[in-house]
C-alpha cells in the first residue's frame, strides 16, 4: 500500500508520526479519521505493533462502528484484537472488570434519564425540596454539570455553603450519589466521572491500562472529562 498515492502531504506526515504527542486541527470532512484509520494500518501492518496495544475512541456508537469497518477493511480481522469505540463504551468495559475497587459490585446498573429522574424525585421528597423553588430538571442538569467537570458531591457541597439554593442542589447530589451506591447502580455521566476516579484512586489499576494502551488516538478531543481519561492513559 503507497500511502504516499492515497493521502495529501499533511495526512501522510501524520500517519508516519508514531511516537510522542500529535494533535491535528482541521475542518469537518478534512480527512481527520481518514488519516487516524491509515495510521492504525501503518502501526500494525508496517510497524509490526501489536493491536492490543492500540485504543481507538470516537464519540458515538454510530461512528465508531464505521471506523472499525475502515480498520478492519484494512488490516482485517486484526481489528478485533483491538478497542475500537466510543468513550462511553470504554469506560464501561474498564469499569466492568475494576469497579469493585470502588465498592461497587461488577453487574452495577446503567441508569437512563428515566431511572435518574425518580431517584432524583425521591431525593427531593427525603429533602424536603419543593419542585416549585428547584426542579428535578434543574438539579440533574447540575449535578451532570459537576461529574463533566470532575467535582465530586461533597466538594461541590463544600463550595456552595453560602449559597442557599446551590447548597440545597449539594445536599440532593450527595443523597442521590449514596443512593446510586446502595443500588448498585451509575448514570450515564459516572461512567467517564467514576473511571477517572479509579484511575486517581488505584495506581495499580492505572498502571495497568497505561501499559495495555500504548498507543491511544481520539478522534474528538473537547470535552473536559475526556481529556482528563486520556491524560490519566498517557501519564
Amino acid at each position: 500500500m503507497d500511502l504516499k498515492m492515497l493521502l495529501n502531504k499533511e495526512q501522510y506526515e501524520a500517519v508516519l508520526q508514531v511516537k510522542g504527542p500529535l494533535l491535528i486541527l482541521a475542518g469537518a470532512g478534512s480527512g481527520k479519521t481518514r488519516v487516524l484509520t491509515y495510521r492504525i494500518s501503518h502501526m500494525i501492518k508496517d510497524l509490526n505493533i501489536y493491536p492490543s496495544k492500540v485504543l481507538a475512541i470516537t464519540f458515538t456508537n454510530k461512528a465508531a462502528g464505521e471506523m472499525k469497518d475502515r480498520v478492519r477493511d484494512l488490516v482485517g480481522n486484526q481489528v478485533d484484537n483491538m478497542w475500537v469505540s466510543t468513550f462511553h463504551s470504554s469506560c464501561v468495559r474498564i469499569l466492568r472488570r475494576e469497579i469493585d475497587k470502588l465498592g461497587y459490585n461488577k453487574n452495577f446498573a446503567i441508569y437512563d434519564s428515566y431511572d435518574q429522574k425518580i431517584l432524583i424525585k425521591q431525593c427531593m421528597e427525603e429533602l424536603n425540596i419543593n419542585d416549585k423553588d428547584i426542579t428535578d430538571r434543574e438539579i440533574i442538569n447540575k449535578i451532570g454539570e459537576q461529574k463533566d467537570n470532575l467535582i465530586s458531591a461533597d466538594r461541590y457541597k463544600k463550595e456552595n455553603e453560602n449559597n442557599f439554593r446551590l447548597n440545597k442542589i449539594a445536599d440532593a447530589y450527595i443523597l442521590y450519589q449514596k443512593k446510586l451506591k446502595s443500588n448498585n447502580a451509575l448514570d450515564f455521566d459516572d461512567l467517564i466521572y467514576k473511571t477517572v476516579e479509579l484511575f486517581k484512586k488505584n495506581e495499580e489499576v492505572l498502571e495497568f491500562y497505561q501499559r495495555k494502551f500504548e498507543y491511544i488516538m481520539v478522534d474528538e478531543y473537547q470535552d473536559s472529562a475526556t481529556r482528563c481519561v486520556v491524560k490519566s492513559y498517557a501519564a
